[in-house]
Formats: C-alpha cells, structure tokens, sequence
C-alpha cells in the first residue's frame, strides 16, 4: 500500500494527458483510500502537524514580539532577532511611505502633462480659422 504501482502512475500521467479530470479523479481515489504516502492511512496527514498562523488581525499579529516565529533557545539572540526585525519593520514602513509619496508624484506630473496638453490643444483651436464647409 506504500508505494504506487507503474501502472498506477501511468495511469494517472495518461488521465492527465487525456483530460485532466480523470488524472484528478485518480489522485482523488489515492487520497481517499489512504495511498498518497507511505502510512497514510494509519496517521494523520504529513502537514497535519503544522499550526497555520492566527490571520485575525495578522497586520499587527506578525508584527509581534516573536514575528510568528520559535526562539531560539538563546535569550540575547533572540533579544537581537527582535530588535533586528524591529528595524526591518520600520524601514519597510519607511519604503511604503516613500512608494506613496512616488506615487503622489507621478499622479501630479501625469495630472500637470494632461493639463498642458489640454492647454496647446485649446490654443491651437482658438488660433485656427474655422473651416469653410462649402
């Protein structure tokens, strides 16, 4: 039940290729039996063990003491990893801040091109004699 026959294999690869449903029906019936990894029908899934982050409120969440990470084990390291993130967190606010400000500028600059080009567009229509339809 661990390993996956060639003929299990192919057949999936040739689901696959034939109309991709069926390679997905195949996985699917694996999963279900409990054939995708050795043991997996006796235990929990591989990942089964990973704890996701808490995504409430994640802005200020990973901005925490821990940065949603294990210590170390050593407090003057993890003191440092601490104080080290600290900083990264305010130079990617300060970059943010200084992305906006571009951003404000190049909105201004496109603003004050369309004006000028609104401005000559006007002139040259107010310069020119009307034409004659005859």
């Amino acid at each position: 039940m661990g390993r996956w026959s060639a003929w299990e294999i192919g057949a999936m690869v040739a689901g696959f290729v034939v109309f991709w449903p069926l390679g997905l029906i195949a996985l699917f019936l694996k999963w279900k039996n409990g054939e995708m990894w050795k043991g997996s029908a006796d235990t929990a899934a591989p990942w089964a063990g990973f704890k996701a982050p808490d995504l409430s409120g994640w802005n200020s969440s990973w901005k925490s003491q821990s940065y949603g990470f294990a210590g170390s084990g050593n407090a003057a390291f993890d003191a440092y990893k601490r104080e080290q993130l600290k900083r990264l967190d305010e130079e990617r606010r300060r970059l943010e801040d200084e992305q906006k400000a571009f951003r404000d500028f190049v909105e201004r600059l496109r603003r004050a091109k369309d004006q000028d080009e609104f401005d000559r567009f006007m002139a040259e229509r107010r310069s020119s004699p009307p034409a004659v339809n005859e």
